[in-house]
């Protein structure tokens, strides 16, 4: 990675720590960690994924993204309700789920003194997409493993100023 494009390690923990605690304490799931890696050219693939922006002191976004089986079985746990596909209801399900993770680390983030604000989700449905990056920007992704299935994080941030 080329000097100026790093991505300060303290930005990630707080989103691993937050989706690990929204979907344990919100879902009942238990998500574990698999890796942390940087992401390539259209390494994964996804069919629900919520995106929210990030400003402060640095700017981006992180997206939580979903094969089409997982984002409806962990809104099904979310709300109490089964979903037999993507639908109106499993949308906003990811939305808020997005929401709360995004919300979780912007206030863990707050405690280690850094200053960040956050937009609302907007989401994205489809078959077999990729998300793209910023240019010029790392992009984190941190995959989960759970008893309902994988999913993941990607950060990208960029430091302001």
């Amino acid at each position: 990675m080329s000097q100026g494009r790093a991505l300060n390690v303290d930005y990630i923990n707080p989103f691993i720590e937050a989706a690990i605690n929204t979907f344990q304490t919100m879902a009942a799931i238990t998500p574990v960690r698999d890796k942390i890696f940087l992401k390539g050219e259209g390494e994964e693939v996804y069919g629900v994924s919520g995106i929210i922006g990030l400003g402060g002191e640095a700017s981006g976004s992180v997206v939580l993204n979903f094969p089409e089986q997982v984002a409806i079985s962990a809104v099904s746990k979310f709300v109490g309700e089964d979903f037999g596909s993507i639908t109106s209801g499993v949308v906003d399900g990811v939305g808020e789920l997005t929401n709360i993770v995004a919300g979780d680390a912007k206030n863990r983030l707050i405690q280690k003194g850094y200053k960040f604000d956050i937009g609302l989700p907007k989401i994205v449905t489809g078959r077999s997409y990729i998300t793209a990056q910023m240019k010029g920007v790392p992009c984190i992704v941190i995959s989960f493993s759970s008893e309902i299935g994988k999913f993941c994080i990607e950060v990208s941030l960029k430091k302001n100023g």
